[in-house]
């Protein structure tokens, strides 16, 4: 079987794992090994990925955007999973626990 070169990582890809790397060390910082969303099937601390308040295309490649941390919370799969499809609740969630700043 013929092997096929990797395709390099594009300007969105690089974004990417800028702000996955910067998400991690805020994470670190203010102690987040936890799902912060707690629904029902939670795996608590298991399977951590951020779960972010927009749907990607949102962010349009922005590291600095993706790494807000007004922007995602710490969720374990089954409720990130869970927000994924239900904009109202993820609105909701987001109200709740990052609200937006007022000036």
């Amino acid at each position: 079987m013929k092997r096929t070169p990797l395709k390099k990582i594009g300007k969105i890809g690089k974004a990417n794992i800028e702000a996955r790397n910067k998400i991690a060390e805020i994470a670190e910082e203010k102690g987040l090994n936890y799902c912060e969303l707690g629904f029902t099937g939670c795996s608590k601390g298991l399977f951590l990925a951020p779960a972010h308040r927009h749907k990607r295309q949102w962010y349009k490649g922005s590291a600095k955007l993706l790494a807000d941390f007004n922007q995602w919370i710490s969720a374990c799969t089954n409720c990130h999973n869970v927000i994924e499809v239900n904009k109202d609740l993820t609105e909701g969630v987001f109200e709740k626990l990052r609200p937006a700043k007022t000036l």
